[in-house]
């Protein structure tokens, strides 16, 4: 069933109304208006499903304990459809900064953050984001907050995995043209040359291709020993996986978090066997909140969540912009970036958040391995 933003906030209403509100002399609690703008049709639907599913997730837990949000006052969910293309995120967000909310959390796509950011410059509102390109938190918007690891920190975990453990010498980078795809090619290249490295080949693919087939060629001629990959999209990460086995493409391969996504892993089957990937958590590493996390989604849509890059960050946006109103008791926007910019060690499904000077608030990264669909810590990296 195709979702709707008027489907998503009847069904929000309707878990509000089942779970009750408290008599209030005059009127009910007001509730606080929580923007969100995951993809939720086009090529990404898969990530913008998870975030959809992660946001509700959150929102339902917090509206059921006892007070909501702080004052009995719930969450209410306003959503909107980033799609895939940067034009209509943009309408998207310009459709939601009328709709009277006190946050927005999403999106996860760089390139949409950064089509994004001129308008909200001028917003001095909170923008939980999960792009991790190292650019996002550099342009200059005041309310934007990164709760993934940025790709500072993942390619260099990738970079030193590959020389130092993987010995290569030789490394091929395969990446998207999107935002989140170039950058962490760039940041590859800039972790290489801290080896004394150059990438033996750098190659791009457009967005929304099936066919790698020239690309792997290409690495596969250029004699490398090593492969690293940067891309968003779990499907692209299947087919791209699909390819280099049917190519025999044998050099190890290590890539950004999408990789080991659980989308990903589950579409690409035995062709993932092997592959290393940077990611932002990995299951079985589980810490309580993380663990009550997986319970909880499991239960509720009866499906696996994909932590990283899909549901889990998006929790995390929502437990902790709760945490802040709670502590503050007040939705003010400007308060509310103030009392996120002092967040020390707040434990969510990612792990610690602490803000930075660039409103980075996870420090943290895993390498782990892929077989038979399982995904096995190999080492931990904290930049």
């Amino acid at each position: 069933m195709k979702l709707t933003r008027k489907k998503f906030l009847a069904a929000s209403a309707a878990a509000g109304a089942a779970i009750g509100f408290p008599a209030v002399i005059g009127a009910a609690p007001e509730p606080i208006r929580l923007g969100s703008i995951p993809p939720l049709t086009g090529s990404n639907a898969l990530l913008g499903e998870q975030e959809h599913d992660g946001v509700l997730l959150a929102v339902e837990q917090i509206n059921a304990r006892p007070g909501k949000v702080y004052d009995d006052r719930p969450f209410v969910i306003v959503e909107e459809d980033a799609t895939n293309d940067n034009q209509s995120a943009v309408s998207a967000l310009n459709k939601m900064l009328g709709e009277n909310v006190v946050a927005i959390v999403c999106p996860v796509l760089s390139t949409q953050i950064q089509a994004m950011a001129p308008v909200m410059k001028d917003q001095m509102i909170p923008w939980m984001t999960g792009g991790t390109a190292v650019k996002n938190t550099q342009l200059g918007v005041n309310g934007l907050f990164r709760l993934r690891a940025s790709d500072a920190i993942t390619a260099a975990a990738m970079t030193n995995f590959i020389v130092q453990e993987k010995k290569a010498k030789k490394v091929a980078i395969l990446h998207a043209s999107d935002a989140f795809g170039t950058g962490g090619a760039e940041q590859i290249v800039i972790n290489l040359k801290k080896h004394g490295l150059d990438p033996i080949v750098n190659l791009q693919y457009p967005k929304d291709a099936k066919d790698y087939t020239a690309e792997i060629l290409r690495i596969k001629q250029s004699g490398a020993d090593a492969l690293a990959m940067y891309v968003q999209n779990p499907s692209d990460t299947a087919v791209i996986l699909q390819q280099i086995r049917s190519l025999n493409l044998t050099c190890p391969i290590v890539g950004s978090p999408s990789l080991a996504n659980t989308t990903a892993i589950q579409t690409a089957g035995k062709n993932a066997n092997g592959a290393y990937a940077a990611v932002d958590f990995i299951v079985g590493m589980n810490s309580n909140v993380a663990t009550h996390f997986l319970t909880s989604f499991y239960n509720r849509f009866h499906k696996q969540p994909d932590v990283g890059s899909g549901s889990g960050w998006v929790f995390d946006a929502v437990g902790l912009l709760a945490y802040v109103y709670k502590q503050q008791r007040s939705t003010d926007p400007k308060r509310t970036i103030a009392s996120l910019e002092k967040i020390r060690n707040w434990e969510g499904v990612l792990g610690a958040h602490t803000a930075d000077a660039e409103h980075n608030m996870v420090h943290t990264v895993s390498i782990g391995q892929i077989n038979d669909g399982n995904f096995a810590l190999v080492k931990t990296v904290t930049g």
